[in-house]
């Protein structure tokens, strides 16, 4: 598997001026972005990145390790030669922040703007630090508690079996995290939530603003959590407009 195969186009065509770098929630694959990227095409291309140990690398051993992962990930990273937006979905938000910090720190060609939803702040991230070791009776019971994984998933047990190694490995990926300063990001951050959201407050989305030297946005929109679910027109509304500077 190479680099570049850490992140794939969910199109044919990858002529689009302006790409997005989407980056799933725990245990989620690149096709999670599809519905998306088919509503963002052909104007904006997506890009799902693509984990070991799930959907088309499902034979692969997953990796645990943050710093490998974000390394391989920034490798990876689409052509420079194009406008990328960064998105990041759930935890996914948390490594597309981490990965803009690894993309700067590399040298690399940062991306226009980075949008992130359905997660905290990252200087207020608490991931969990010990539920991918937790025996199977334990570790449903909790991920469902914590709304962990979407509704389709939860309904159906028969789906555990293949999600459960990249949700454990996802866990443990960000099971040692612990927030390090360094300057703010020196571009647009914006930030999308449901405003229906149980587990985000209002200030955990605005904490965003403290992680960037640019513009700061927080687009509050109908739904849950899991708002590429409940909320996918205005998800890809807000990716447009982000991507292309054009509202829909």
């Amino acid at each position: 598997m190479t680099d570049a195969e850490w992140f794939v186009p969910l199109a044919a065509d990858t002529t689009a001026d302006v790409h997005v770098a989407a980056i799933p929630h725990a245990g989620g694959g690149c096709a999670t972005f599809a519905p998306i990227a088919d509503m963002l095409a052909p104007q904006v291309t997506v890009w799902g990145a693509n984990f070991p140990g799930r959907q088309a690398r499902f034979l692969e051993p997953p990796c645990t390790d943050l710093d490998v992962v974000l390394d391989r990930l920034a490798a990876g990273y689409p052509p420079a030669h194009r406008r990328t937006v960064l998105f990041g979905y759930c935890s996914g938000a948390l490594l597309a922040f981490l990965l803009a910090r690894r993309l700067r720190a590399r040298g690399g060609s940062l991306p226009a703007a980075l949008v992130v939803a359905s997660y905290p702040a990252p200087d207020v991230a608490r991931p969990p630090r010990t539920l991918h070791k937790a025996e199977p009776d334990r570790f449903w019971p909790e991920i469902l508690a914590l709304g962990g994984v979407p509704t389709p998933v939860a309904g159906q047990p028969d789906f555990r079996e293949i999600f459960e190694a990249g949700l454990r490995a996802d866990y443990a990926l960000l099971a040692d995290y612990v927030f390090a300063e360094e300057p703010p990001l020196q571009i647009p951050v914006v930030a999308v939530h449901g405003d229906a959201d149980p587990m985000l407050g209002r200030d955990c989305v605005d904490g965003w603003s403290r992680h960037t030297a640019g513009p700061f946005r927080a687009v509050a929109t109908p739904g849950d959590h899991w708002i590429l679910d409940t909320a996918p027109d205005r998800v890809v509304d807000v990716l447009r407009e982000v991507a292309t500077g054009t509202p829909r």
